[in-house]
């Protein structure tokens, strides 16, 4: 029997029968005979190992094994020797034999001492190198998670593990490397228990608890995000004429001066505002059949116009996140201790700076609102940083709460199937544990026969009546803008020439000319200049001045819930 189980029955370690409990309960075992196979370089070397061997398996990292071998007094190139194959088995005796893969890599850091001939042999996984030597998009596959460039630098020049480094960050998760050296996520938090230790199946004494520095257990986040980007302004505004004779046979039985097209585009431009549309009342062309004929070749001259002029601007617009994320239970218990970070999104494009002086090349539709803002943001660009902000914001705060970690050493061929990933529970009349397992070490003694694998799981400080709040992308905060003046009405008309006319206004909008027929002695009468002055409103600083706006947002983190029972 090992493990509850007839060594023939079922794999060692492995699932139950069905029907049994999900978790495999490992029970105290008996002894047990082993051997182990090394290779070196894809030749067996078992014969030349001395003391022991260790291979350390992190969550997170290269798993790693060290070990000294007894090299012959025949000739050696220990310079050939680094980046060979690596490979550590380890066997059960028994009838069937059972074998278990304890480590894939390659040797990295040989050190060779020429009096004992001695070779002490460090062999890793190598998972920066096998990244490095990935494609991004084979990379983004494998790891996931987000990334942006507004929060990392550009991936040009820089090292691919790095990449996969700040992709994890978002993740929460840890990326290591399988028994076979192949690369691998696994969940800080396991979908259930896999494995039970049962009172008196660790070894005598082996538990450690290890409790987290009080400093390093955030439970709170603030992250700041600001994104500036540039607002494309334009503001529009309707403007209306009509010569007081109007329509056309009221104005010819007392014919005056009119402006044309040219004056009132001039004249809107002037003031450094553009026509966007217009509709204009002219004067008609020749018409014989008119009784008196009508003749006229100026078709540009105008009795009434209604147009719309316009006015584009720049402004700098800073849209700014406050985003606190909280362990709300762990504050009430130790108060905060708090991280912080800061993402900035800063846009500027030729764009920026071409929008004065553009011209719509067809009529802008405003919807009936005169102010027309045509911000250029980019929601896709805003939405990917703020994601990685939300997520490594999370899961720096849940790291933080899983601080805790507990080890213990158990014969290693009784626990061949744990793992680092799973997760396991301890039940000892020291302690009552359950967790995430975070490293598994072995250590085989030669001199010695023992075999020992030593397990540390990390633990969620979780409460039960937590409450987690979605990660969702906060909506954009709102700019107050000051309310704009309204539109003025129709521009009035001075006409000059006559005794009754008025002093003339050099300051008064609209259009000024003459009536074509004087009704006194031209000499003593006042001649207007012929001109058409278009009022526009100045902008106000507070619509080219930087604005800002402000959205914050508390999102409430519920850590998983593990028992540490002391």
């Amino acid at each position: 029997m090992l493990n509850a189980y007839p060594l023939n029955a079922v794999p060692l370690n492995g699932l139950a029968p069905s029907g049994a409990p999900a978790a495999t309960v490992i029970e105290p075992g008996s002894s047990f005979a082993w051997t182990v196979t090394v290779t070196l370089g894809g030749a067996d070397v078992s014969d030349k190992l001395q003391t022991s061997i260790r291979v350390a398996c992190p969550r997170d990292g290269d798993t790693v094994a060290s070990f000294t071998l007894w090299m012959d007094d025949a000739p050696i190139d220990v310079g050939a020797l680094a980046g060979q194959a690596v490979t550590v088995d380890f066997h059960v005796m028994g009838d069937p034999v059972v074998t278990t893969r304890l480590f894939t890599g390659y040797l990295v850091q040989p050190v060779f001492d020429v009096f004992t001939r001695q070779l002490a042999c460090e062999a890793t996984t190598r998972l920066a190198d096998t990244f490095e030597s990935m494609e991004l998009d084979q990379i983004d596959l494998q790891v996931g998670g987000y990334w942006s460039p507004d929060v990392f630098e550009e991936v040009a020049g820089r090292s691919r593990w790095e990449y996969a480094q700040e992709r994890m960050s978002t993740r929460q998760a840890g990326l290591g490397v399988d028994r076979f050296g192949a690369p691998r996520i696994t969940p800080w938090q396991p979908a259930s228990i896999s494995y039970e230790f049962a009172d008196g199946s660790v070894m005598y004494g082996s538990v450690e608890v290890s409790l987290a520095v009080l400093t390093d257990t955030i439970n709170t986040y603030e992250l700041e995000l600001d994104y500036r980007y540039t607002r494309y302004r334009q503001r529009n505004r309707n403007y209306s004429w009509e010569h007081p004779d109007a329509p056309f046979t009221a104005w010819r039985t007392d014919t005056t001066e009119l402006p044309d097209v040219d004056m009132i585009v001039q004249a809107t431009e002037a003031a450094g505002w553009f026509v966007r549309s217009a509709n204009y009342s002219r004067l008609p062309p020749t018409n014989t059949e008119l009784n008196p004929p009508w003749y006229n070749i100026h078709t540009d001259l105008l009795l009434g116009a209604d147009w719309s002029a316009a006015i584009r601007w720049t402004q700098r617009a800073v849209e700014q996140y406050r985003l606190t994320f909280v362990v709300e239970a762990a504050v009430a218990s130790v108060g905060q201790v708090v991280e912080r970070d800061r993402i900035v999104l800063d846009t500027d494009s030729d764009n920026d700076r071409n929008w004065e002086g553009s011209r719509p090349t067809s009529p802008i539709l405003s919807n009936g609102d005169p102010l027309e803002s045509l911000p250029v943001r980019d929601q896709a660009r805003l939405d990917n940083a703020m994601q990685v902000g939300l997520a490594r914001a999370a899961a720096s705060v849940l790291k933080a709460q899983r601080g805790n970690l507990v080890s213990w050493d158990i014969p290693l061929a009784h626990a061949l199937g744990v793992d680092v990933g799973q997760g396991l529970r301890l039940i000892n009349r020291n302690a009552v544990v359950t967790g995430a397992a975070e490293q598994v070490t072995d250590e085989l003694n030669l001199e010695t026969g023992a075999a020992i694998r030593t397990i540390e799981i990390s633990t969620s400080r979780g409460a039960a009546d937590a409450i987690g709040d979605a990660l969702a992308i906060p909506v954009p905060p709102e700019f107050v803008d000051e309310p704009m003046a309204p539109s003025p009405g129709a521009l009035p008309t001075q006409l000059g020439f006559r005794s009754t006319a008025p002093e003339y206004d050099e300051e008064l909008p609209g259009f000024a000319g003459n009536y074509s027929v004087p009704d006194a002695n031209e000499n003593t009468l006042e001649r207007y200049p012929r001109r058409f002055i278009v009022d526009t409103p100045e902008i106000p600083a507070s619509w080219r001045d930087e604005i800002t706006a402000e959205q914050a947002v508390t999102y409430r983190l519920a850590p998983p819930i593990d028992q540490l029972e002391l």
